[in-house]
């Protein structure tokens, strides 16, 4: 299979068309994780917002053609960004996208996916292509990239189920971090964590055998980090929230990657061995942050 990072094109001026490309297609989380082996800096992740500063309106309004090398070069950088780009113009971009999107029934498919999403954590519809750029955080743009997730399933085959325009659709009680509304709201900071550690661990209650098994179940828990992303009144001090939902983005990232390595690959011993490692992986950080939950 080639690589995504290897078709970057010499010519800096053909860098913006290229990653619009490969912004909005079912590729990205693959040069994503090409590109966070590529580049595994300590630095701490710009804001988006930041970042873009100026040229956010004219990112939604008219694509990456306008933003400085030096933009572009950093949003390569820091990969993790261009999940959080898409899933902005998903929501907020203008008529110039949607040449990109209408393919494969991809505009009507993630309408009815993002029914799905909003059912599975409760959450409230966001306002659909506003023209600006407003700074929504990352409990928006978690729910965007859980849509764009479920989208990735359907479209790769796998067909996860998805209700159809008009059907009332009641999310089940789900598993993992999908309860986080269950935690006990008087809880201390290392209770809750605990209780974090202890529903990720729910990871291991199945063993699915089947690609379509396993790209379900990673859904659902990568439905569990959007539930944690939009949920209100976590019982947590601000700067143990705070660093629960940037590691929770992190772990949505890894989830994301095993998903698109499962459609690529189809290899679901493989991806099931990696996805434990992320799992037990977050486990393990959750329950030493219960251990000593006043460090920063």
């Amino acid at each position: 299979m080639t690589s995504v990072v290897l078709t970057i094109p010499d010519d800096p001026a053909a860098v913006p068309g290229w990653l619009e490309r490969h912004l909005l297609a079912r590729d990205l989380n693959r040069l994503v994780a090409e590109l966070e082996t590529v580049h595994r800096s300590s630095v701490t992740l710009p804001v988006l917002d930041d970042l873009l500063g100026q040229h956010a309106l004219g990112v939604l309004a008219g694509g990456l053609s306008g933003l400085p090398r030096q933009t572009l070069s950093m949003l390569l950088r820091h990969p993790s960004l261009l999940a959080e780009l898409r899933d902005r113009v998903l929501i907020e971009g203008g008529s110039y996208w949607d040449h990109y999107i209408r393919t494969d029934g991809f505009a009507e498919t993630g309408s009815r996916v993002a029914d799905r999403v909003r059912a599975a954590v409760a959450a409230s519809p966001p306002t659909p292509r506003q023209n600006s750029f407003r700074r929504v955080g990352y409990a928006a743009t978690a729910f965007a990239t859980a849509a764009a997730v479920l989208v990735g399933v359907h479209l790769a085959g796998l067909r996860v189920p998805v209700a159809t325009p008009g059907t009332e659709i009641v999310a089940g009680p789900g598993w993992g971090f999908q309860k986080v509304k269950q935690l006990p709201a008087g809880a201390t900071d290392a209770q809750t964590l605990t209780a974090l550690a202890d529903l990720a661990a729910e990871w291991g209650k199945k063993t699915p055998a089947t690609p379509a098994e396993l790209a379900r179940r990673l859904v659902e828990f990568r439905e569990g980090c959007a539930a944690i992303q939009l949920a209100e009144n976590l019982p947590l001090s601000d700067p143990n929230r705070q660093w629960l939902r940037l590691r929770c983005g992190d772990w949505a990232a890894a989830l994301d990657g095993h998903l698109r390595t499962l459609e690529d690959t189809r290899d679901t011993a493989a991806v099931r061995t990696a996805a434990d490692r992320t799992v037990a992986g977050l486990v393990a950080e959750l329950r030493a942050r219960a251990a000593s939950p006043g460090k920063t």
